[in-house]
This record gives C-alpha cells, structure tokens and sequence, in this order.
C-alpha cells in the first residue's frame, strides 16, 4: 500500500498539508448515496490506514465509484463523508469531506489495539 491518501495539488499560494496516518486493518462499507440522499449501494471493503484528513483502503478494482460517497466503519455510527482522490487497482485513497474529530480517531485507534487487530 503506497501513502498516496488525501493528497492533493494544492492551489496556488496554499501549503500542503500532512497528517498523521495510523495503522489499521478494519472492515468498512462504502455507502454510495442515490436521489433524495438515500443510500444506493453499500460495498464491503477494508481500511487499511486513516488520519484526521483521509485513508486508504482496499476495494474492488472493477466497480466503479462516483467522486463522492459515505465511508461507514465496523464498531462506529457515523458515516463519514468522502472523496475520492487517488485509485490504483484495489487501493483507493480517500480525502475526507471535513477532518475526524481527534476524539473519533483515538476511539478508533484503541478499538482496534483491544481487538488485536494489529
């Protein structure tokens, strides 16, 4: 899995920025909206790392994605808006829609570590 995750030209006169990443090995959902905003599709896929900005995971290279979708991940509620910036055969890196409350990624980091999933 290449870093390749959030990253994006920036626009003239603006910095790039970088966060740290984490991590982790998690099954997630990627919730494809439809009109009206209900949710059309769900696909299985796995989180492989995260930041506060955006994350990799693993999906299947064949089904086609629209720029934008919901990331829904094992254990949590929330669905996390996303789009998507970086895909090469089954990695897809994502830049979130707003950042994860640090909050978020820390319950996130200790459920995983309690699981042995790392």
């Amino acid at each position: 899995m290449s870093m390749v995750m959030h990253l994006a030209e920036a626009k003239p006169g603006q910095l790039t920025t970088s966060y740290k990443h984490y991590y982790i090995e998690r099954p997630c959902r990627i919730l494809v909206v439809g009109q009206h905003l209900k949710t059309k599709t769900k696909y299985q896929c796995l989180l492989r790392h995260i930041s506060i900005g955006g994350a990799m995971v693993d999906f299947n290279a064949h089904i086609l994605l629209p720029a934008h979708f919901f990331l829904q991940i094992d254990g949590f509620q929330e669905e996390i808006g996303c789009s998507q910036v970086h895909r090469h055969h089954s990695e897809l890196g994502v830049r979130f829609n707003m950042q994860l409350a640090p909050e978020f990624l820390s319950r996130l980091i200790r459920m995983n570590f309690t699981s042995g999933l790392i």
